[in-house]
């Protein structure tokens, strides 16, 4: 997008933002009404306030059948960080629409050519989806309500998906979304966790912690298992929200983490699941301990050794032996790399070396040691979007935005591929699933890289590309529940990193932001 500056022979165009990637351009409809031009132009292209940030619209009143020339709009949305909604004017309706086919052909023709390079490729889990008042009571296959969560696992020597919404938790066979059935009715379910040694499903459900035996969804084909089936269990107060809750292993010990709020402070409940002796072995779940901290939260990791909480300070890597903490990255640290310490969010911290990690906040990333300091020149990457989730399949990051998956490599830190879509959100990042074989320290969960570890749900249905607002105009939206799975371009099998792509990105020039 250019200014225009000066006149006559010392006219100038001045770039005042980024071109628009192809990848995040999408055409809106082509239902807005011709406009009259009036004498002072600026009126028609002014910005309004009612619009999106950086929109430009005409004036309503111009709109009007008062003569003089007729303009028709052809507008576009570029879903990048920077970008918002425009709107450009032709003089003829055939040139209008000669813009959109070629607008069109050229983003057709992008994503043909990136295809061949795409490090993941997208695998339909379940695709049957319907709003809660669209469908029917029960229908095999058909999952209804907002899907907020995914988990695979493993029992009996077969594999299961589940899968929570509003409306409650399915559980099905991967490639066969017709077995998928539900088999609890919880409302507004939004996390599910897996603690494979105790054949335990955790599931938060409208705020309330629940503990499920999985012989009462998934009954087990061994006859000769004595152990009864207890069902549903619950373990945290109704009267107290419960905003989000971890699973790890630490110690040796198999812990639950569930977060309140208490006033502005985070108060945590640190539970212990163990095999009690009696009652044919049932699990037993008791409280550990429990620790506050003065700020809001929205996640807890499970580290080596540690917990790191994300908070608005920032990180916050804790000692649950202890309770001693400390925040990371140091806020004159931020200020040197000219970010203000607590206006980005954080959202993820992944392992990317025995002794360097990568802080994911909502608009970069940071590379830093052990210590937490930064440990890179340029330390930080720069998002194309506002990201709102991140995962870890190593050696990529991927970030979430709502219109658009955003893949990065995280050795140079440059942009790998991008998959859009609308109502993007991730549903498994990899975590959820506990067992003493996978504790950290004990195995590489990344040993084998052809292994999908992430899961997402986007609507990529055609009218999607080109409403950014469809169900605000009464048009319901197809959630496509899908897998990322890694493409060769991806996988060297027996290797944590691919060779190939680490040769390419040590002799690319370094990142600049």
């Amino acid at each position: 997008m250019t200014k225009q500056q000066g006149h006559g022979a010392s006219l100038k165009y001045v770039v005042w933002k980024s071109p628009v990637r192809l990848e995040f351009l999408a055409l809106e409809s082509l239902a807005v009404r011709p406009v009259q031009r009036s004498n002072t132009l600026s009126r028609m292209m002014r910005t309004t306030r009612s619009e999106s940030p950086g929109r430009v619209s005409p004036d309503p009143a111009l709109s009007c059948d008062t003569g003089g020339d007729t303009f028709y709009p052809l507008s576009f949305h570029d879903h990048g960080r920077n970008g918002g909604s425009y709107t450009l004017y032709a003089s003829t309706i055939e040139q209008r629409n000669e813009w959109r086919r070629k607008m069109l052909e050229a983003i057709s023709a992008r994503k043909a050519a990136q295809e061949p390079n795409s490090i993941f490729s997208l695998e339909t889990i379940t695709s049957n989806t319907a709003s809660s008042q669209e469908a029917p009571a029960h229908q095999s296959g058909l999952v209804t309500g907002y899907i907020s969560c995914t988990l695979p696992f493993g029992a009996d020597g077969r594999q299961f998906v589940a899968i929570g919404s509003e409306d409650g938790v399915w559980v099905g066979m991967p490639k066969h979304p017709e077995s998928i059935q539900r088999v609890m009715s919880l409302r507004m379910v939004t996390q599910i966790a897996f603690l494979a040694d105790y054949d335990l499903l955790v599931v938060l459900a409208e705020k309330v912690l629940y503990a499920v035996d999985l012989q009462s969804v998934v009954p087990n084909n061994d006859r000769h298992v004595k152990r009864p089936a207890f069902g549903l269990q619950r373990l945290s107060n109704p009267q107290t929200p419960i905003h989000f809750f971890s699973v790890g292993h630490i110690g040796g010990r198999t812990l639950i983490v569930s977060k309140k709020r208490k006033g502005l402070d985070s108060v945590f409940r640190v539970a212990e699941v163990s095999q009690s002796a009696g009652d044919h072995g049932v699990p037993k779940i008791a409280v550990f301990k429990d620790f506050f901290l003065p700020s809001d939260s929205h996640d807890l990791l499970f580290l080596k050794t540690k917990v790191c909480v994300l908070c608005a300070r920032g990180f916050e890597i804790m000692d649950l032996s202890d309770l001693s903490s400390a925040t990371i990255p140091l806020d004159e640290d931020l200020r040197t790399l000219g970010k203000r310490p607590g206006v980005n969010k954080p959202i993820a911290m992944f392992r990317i070396r025995e002794d360097e990690f990568l802080l994911c906040y909502d608009e970069f990333g940071l590379y830093v040691d052990k210590r937490g300091a930064p440990s890179r020149s340029p330390p930080i990457i720069e998002w194309e979007g506002t990201a709102v989730q991140a995962a870890w399949h190593a050696p990529y990051v991927v970030l979430f935005n709502t219109s658009f998956i955003e893949i990065r490599h995280v050795e140079s830190g440059r942009l790998a591929q991008i998959i859009t879509g609308q109502d993007v959100h991730c549903l498994w990042d990899g975590r959820g699933v506990v067992s003493a074989e996978l504790a950290p320290g004990r195995l590489d969960d990344f040993d084998d890289p052809r292994t999908p570890r992430i899961h997402a749900a986007l609507d990529d249905s055609e009218i999607s590309s080109f409403m950014t607002n469809a169900h605000v105009h009464g048009v319901p939206r197809r959630q496509h529940v899908v897998e990322l799975v890694p493409t060769e371009r991806l996988v060297v099998p027996g290797t944590r990193y691919s060779p190939s792509l680490l040769s390419v990105a040590d002799t690319l020039p370094p990142y600049v932001p």
